[in-house]
């Protein structure tokens, strides 16, 4: 008998959609499943799909920049679908999505609570503290845990949703639970009455990163903290400051087969006409054992001079 759950994916296949994670056990498990395609730029997510299994196996799969959508049922012709079976199926779907869908936000909305009550338990990070050490970072918006460092992360309305735990030995840990999505951490880029402040705002991916990036230089900076996050955030900057310079910080994954941070933030620098500044010159060619870096790799003399040389540009 044919496992369901693989026809399903054949099906997905048959139709151009070939998911590049694995993504079976979460249709398994019933759960709405949003996914990178085969074809897909690195960081989007076109692929969904959702497959319930109770009973006569049937489900949705969808691709938003093939334009495809298509409802199926085990051992039957999707064409041969009558429109009432088509809408049941699809109304199942939209069902057990927003299902999901309320309780992520439940979820998120449980973790939003504990990050409040830990930022304010937590006291003045430790200059001495291990990762600011190693990093030659002093201590600015974030506190302390025990021995955890609190990146408060908010969204557009500086709402507190979340905190990156960053232990002494580098580990860091986002809140179970907790929503990431158009989330950052920011420091510099309002003065105190909520004006801009002055100069360019610089976005980049990591905490330490950014946190180089101000220590050198007093702009105003944003945290996306992670790769994948950092386009939204960037758009989301561009809202709340539609005729701000921007700059880009791109973190150098010159040393990985496929360079996610450079990728990242040339795609983020594009959608809202920012400049881009690298930690080290760009070359045509690298090779995988390459040493990559990011602006907090670099001494603070530098990242000044790289930031300044994106600046005169947005001047230029």
């Amino acid at each position: 008998m044919t496992d369901p759950v693989s026809e399903f994916l054949d099906a997905m296949g048959a139709a151009g959609i070939r998911p590049v994670e694995p993504i079976a056990d979460k249709l398994a498990a019933g759960d709405p499943v949003r996914f990178r395609a085969d074809g897909d730029k690195p960081g989007r997510r076109n692929g969904w799909a959702w497959l319930h299994l109770d009973g006569v196996p049937a489900g949705v799969f969808r691709h938003y920049r093939l334009g495809v959508r298509t409802v199926w049922r085990a051992g039957s012709d999707p064409r041969s679908l009558s429109p009432a079976e088509r809408r049941a199926i699809i109304a199942e779907a939209r069902e057990s999505e927003a299902r999901r869908k309320a309780a992520t936000e439940a979820k998120q909305e449980a973790a939003a609570s504990v990050a409040r009550d830990l930022w304010r338990g937590a006291g003045k990070a430790d200059p001495a503290h291990g990762y600011l050490a190693r990093k030659r970072l002093p201590a600015f918006g974030i506190r302390q845990h025990g021995d955890a460092l609190l990146v408060p992360m908010v969204d557009c309305a500086f709402r507190l949703w979340n905190v990156q735990r960053v232990y002494p030995d580098g580990r860091k840990l986002f809140l179970s639970g907790g929503r990431t999505d158009e989330l950052f951490w920011s420091h510099g880029a309002l003065v105190q009455d909520g004006r801009p402040s002055v100069g360019p705002l610089v976005i980049g991916e990591g905490f330490a990163t950014m946190a180089a990036i101000h220590h050198a230089t007093g702009h105003g900076v944003v945290a996306a903290l992670s790769a994948r996050n950092l386009e939204t955030v960037a758009r989301a900057m561009r809202k709340l400051f539609p005729s701000r310079a921007m700059i880009v910080a791109a973190d150098d994954d010159r040393h990985l087969s496929e360079n996610i941070g450079l990728q990242a933030a040339q795609r983020a620098a594009e959608s809202i006409g920012a400049l881009l500044a690298t930690p080290l010159p760009l070359v045509p060619e690298t090779r995988a054992a390459d040493s990559g870096a990011d602006f907090a790799d670099i001494a603070p003399a530098e990242v000044a001079a790289r930031i300044a040389h994106a600046g005169r540009a947005v001047h230029a």
